[in-house]
């Protein structure tokens, strides 16, 4: 039996965490949901999931892991009226909060809770827009928390990382049938959502979510599914055909998701990981050149893949990278002390449908002002300092996505912080331990007290 399992959770952490799911899963469908009934099922649903994940550490990340990779896939089952104001979208993170109660009671360095500080005083102070502001705290609160929640669990980040691989796998799968054969629930709430940049169902140029909310978020999640089997394979010692199937998936989904910028950022990341372990894990990348290669010159859709690339040659001339740079041209009109306040230009705008930042770095700026911008640059050099070189290659591609995306909030933070070294700080169990290793070191012998020494 896994050593996590023997150990059990605080009394204080179940009570916190049921208490708060409770709470928000009775209380917001009620009063401000349009389609109150729908909600109220999937709350309950989210609250007996934080139940079960309670019971054991172990069993927590693996719910976390799974709500963050299938609750909008679930949302989609179920429909709600207006797909882009769906106060459902919290599951996650209600899942998440037995992590997040575990990790609020652990040390941290300065950095990281004044951050945390700041966030939860910038949110307490939103009076006029408090549900948006409650989105945005536990977009970016709960995976840092749940990441410190994750270190203190033994073996918890290798348990982490195997569910991530297992459920992308799944996700990356389901996706890669979604591009050929679209669902109806699926085209149902990308036509109530809004969602332009994903194309049209059926079409070639169609862009695959998978079960994430956007094909973005999905590509984040391959590439970081693949760094993992390439730099960090001691954490899941996954079988040939976990290894192939997750790689293969992966890969496949990422290319059909013609997210550049993941893209690059994974090619960026790739050479930072080589130049970091200094070769020694460069027979990792044979399998994935293979597969790219076979996606790209067999697949049908390799032509798309090809044409898409070929706009990285004409920047000036594409839409997409023009909008960026207007968006950088407008950096000033952000720049305050104190924010706008969390939540209001991220993912917690979508609660009263509004239009969304695409850059994390300037998200942070305008909604935690300059003093928000100063901490979370504070714990960033902090995390980059405690960053092992088998983890460089994570850490640089989920900070290079951030300024297309926003990779500091949701399943994407909750990656960051996990698996670039925030837990190893804790003085907890090494992700490398595992449970055939320690079973393998002698314990040392009793010291009998009382005893003469022997000459």
């Amino acid at each position: 039996m896994n050593l996590a399992n023997r150990v059990g959770w605080p009394p204080v952490v179940p009570v916190v965490a049921l208490s708060l799911a409770a709470g928000l899963g009775m209380v917001l469908p009620t009063i401000t949901s349009a389609y109150p009934w729908r909600d109220l099922v999937l709350f309950v649903l989210g609250v007996a999931v934080v139940g079960l994940a309670c019971t054991r550490p172990s069993f927590s990340i693996i719910c976390a892991v799974a709500a963050f990779t299938f609750s909008a896939w679930l949302r989609r089952i179920l429909p709600a009226i207006d797909a882009s104001a769906d106060l459902s979208a919290i599951i996650p993170f209600l899942v998440a909060l037995p992590l997040a109660a575990h990790g609020l009671r652990s040390a941290k360095p300065v950095a990281v809770t004044l951050l945390l500080a700041w966030v939860t005083f910038r949110a307490a102070i939103s009076f006029d827009l408090p549900l948006v502001a409650l989105a945005g705290w536990l977009n970016l609160a709960v995976p840092l928390l749940a990441a410190f929640g994750i270190a203190r669990i033994p073996f918890g980040l290798s348990t982490f990382a195997r569910a991530t691989i297992i459920c992308g796998s799944i996700a990356t799968t389901y996706g890669i049938v979604q591009y050929f054969v679209p669902f109806s629930w699926d085209v149902e709430w990308l036509v109530q959502a809004g969602l332009e940049s994903a194309g049209q169902p059926g079409n070639v140029n169609f862009r695959p979510f998978g079960t994430f909310p956007a094909p973005g978020t999905g590509a984040i999640v391959s590439a970081v599914i693949i760094l993992i089997l390439v730099f960090r394979q001691e954490l899941v010692r996954p079988s040939v055909a976990l290894r192939s199937w997750a790689l293969a998936s992966s890969v496949t989904f990422l290319l059909l998701t013609q997210v550049r910028s993941v893209w690059l950022a994974l090619l960026a990341a790739l050479l930072v990981g080589l130049l970091g372990v200094r070769g020694r894990t460069a027979r990792q990348l044979l399998p994935l050149g293979v597969v790219v290669l076979v996606v790209v010159l067999v697949f049908p859709p390799g032509e798309i893949v090809l044409d898409r690339i070929d706009t990285l040659g004409n920047l000036q001339d594409d839409v997409s990278y023009r909008a960026r740079v207007d968006l950088l041209a407008q950096t000033g009109a952000l720049i305050s002390p104190i924010g706008s306040g969390v939540g209001t230009l991220s993912a917690g705008s979508r609660v009263r449908n509004d239009a969304t930042i695409d850059n994390g770095y300037l998200i942070i700026l305008g909604e935690l002002g300059l003093v928000g911008a100063v901490l979370l640059a504070w714990v960033l050099v902090w995390l980059v300092h405690r960053t092992r070189p088998t983890e460089y290659a994570l850490l640089a591609m989920l900070l290079l996505t951030s300024a297309s995306g926003f990779a500091f909030s949701n399943f994407p933070g909750l990656l960051l912080w996990a698996l670039c070294g925030v837990g190893r700080t804790q003085g907890g169990h090494d992700a490398e331990e595992r449970p055939d290793a320690l079973a393998s070191v002698q314990p040392e012998p009793e010291v009998q007290l009382g005893r003469p020494i022997d000459p």
